[in-house]
């Protein structure tokens, strides 16, 4: 009878274990959209669909977090908290699926704050501007070095000097790293920021925030496919040494960063906010550069946005004035409050 019974067992945990190994993916794909997109992929999809129809049996995952930057479309969060929100969600997401597939391989695609967020997660480092000043990597190591790839994609994290970067913005976005920074897992990660995007660099045009996968899709794909091996089994490339990043064209912005207030990263300089306008892709007006102040449109009160809180900007609806500071316009997308 004894002898019947630890057969019965050792033939179901035979079971749950196939049922295991069948359950998990060879490669796995999380994504995480931009601001006030509805949640799923966002622009990331299109990147996500590439690497799906190379690999066949891929999976991909969306990062539930709110995706916002202060708008009432999104619950009102603003930007701070959800991309402190975020990077945890990556974080747990990520850590989770790699204790149940600790073989399967991991692809992570963030768009504008979801590069962000994989930013963090991936690299660490702190931030400042999410309220995160632990410098450590939040992944656990056993789960990142199953992470194969991580591509940013207009992440306002970004500042020129990252021997990941690639594109020709030679600024930074407004939640930019400090100069120098080093992420520990750069040979993973490809951040994909040009000239001419108000969010990762300090251009003017919104339209071109959308397009990183029309441009750069192509180059990000074969970046990962290189990670993984072409035939999507396991092995691929594990060489941690950064790709020398591409420059694109040479219409580079050259308008000086703006510093980062009250940075809990690294020492340096860097832009840095709060709470991010809307993402647009239709065009608007041409006025203000960096630093100029604004008039305060609206009496000071409750209504008023905080220190560091956005203050106007293309597509803002919200408060156009400070209860603290003065509100200082970046580009015709992103004015803040500062002291």
């Amino acid at each position: 009878m004894r002898t019947s019974l630890d057969q019965t067992f050792l033939f179901v945990l035979a079971q749950a274990l196939v049922a295991k190994a069948q359950s998990c993916p060879d490669i796995q794909i999380f994504g995480a959209r931009e601001t006030t997109v509805s949640p799923g992929f966002g622009s990331a999809g299109a990147l996500i669909d590439m690497i799906k129809a190379d690999h066949s049996g891929a999976t991909a995952e969306a990062i539930e977090y709110p995706a916002c930057g202060g708008q009432s479309s999104c619950g009102g969060v603003q930007y701070g908290d959800s991309a402190r929100q975020g990077t945890e969600a990556v974080t747990t997401a990520v850590n989770d699926f790699h204790s149940r597939c600790p073989d399967s391989q991991i692809v992570l695609v963030g768009y504008s704050q979801g590069g962000h967020i994989m930013h963090n997660a991936i690299c660490g480092g702190g931030d400042s501007g999410a309220g995160i000043s632990d410098t450590a990597v939040p992944i656990t190591a056993s789960a990142v070095a199953q992470v194969k790839a991580a591509i940013l994609l207009g992440d306002p994290r970004y500042v020129s000097g990252l021997a990941y970067g690639v594109g020709t913005c030679t600024s930074g976005g407004f939640d930019a790293r400090p100069s120098g920074f080093v992420c520990p897992n750069a040979g993973k990660v490809q951040l994909y920021c040009d000239a001419e995007d108000p969010y990762c660099c300090n251009g003017n045009d919104a339209n071109h925030h959308q397009q990183y996968v029309t441009l750069y899709g192509t180059e990000a794909l074969a970046f990962i496919n290189n990670k993984l091996g072409a035939s999507g089994e396991a092995g691929g490339s594990n060489d941690d040494t950064p790709a020398v990043p591409s420059t694109g064209n040479s219409n580079e912005g050259t308008a000086p960063v703006q510093p980062s207030p009250g940075s809990d990263d690294s020492a340096g300089s860097s832009p840095s906010a709060t709470i991010l306008p809307q993402e647009t892709t239709t065009g608007g007006s041409s006025e203000g550069g960096n630093g100029q102040e604004q008039g305060n449109g609206q009496e000071q009160g409750t209504n008023c946005a905080a220190l560091w809180g956005q203050c106007g900007g293309q597509a803002w609806t919200g408060a156009t004035c400070c209860s603290e500071g003065t509100c200082k316009q970046f580009n015709q997308y992103y004015s803040q409050c500062l002291n």
